[in-house]
Order: structure tokens, then sequence, then C-alpha cells
């Protein structure tokens, strides 16, 4: 997934805010299929040793 994601955001222009919503949606699929009734900020939790709103402030306008 992860290398998936990498490939399609090289496509585009290099936009560090697309990459991290790309990485995200990897984090969160890959949390998923172990957890599958798991929410968003569950997986993010999981996933990344930083605070879940500052994740999640990496991708929000």
């Amino acid at each position: 997934m992860n290398r998936a994601s990498d490939d399609v955001s090289d496509l585009g222009p290099e936009d560090e805010q697309v990459r991290d919503m790309a990485n995200l949606i990897d984090s969160a699929a890959l949390h998923y299929l172990e957890s599958p009734g798991a929410t968003l900020r569950q997986a993010v939790k999981a996933s990344y040793d930083q605070d879940v709103e500052d994740v999640l402030g990496w991708i929000q306008n």
C-alpha cells in the first residue's frame, strides 16, 4: 500500500500535504484491516508517535 501511494503521489506536483494524506490513508487502511471497528483517530494514535490533532493537522487547510 505504501509503495502504491508513493507511486501515485509521484505523478503529481511535489506537495507535502498530498503525500501526508496518502501516508495517512495507508496507515489507516492497514489499521482498519486489523481492527475493522476502529476510528480514524484510533488508527492515527496506533500508527504515529505524535498527537492525533497534530497528525490530522498535516492534511487540513
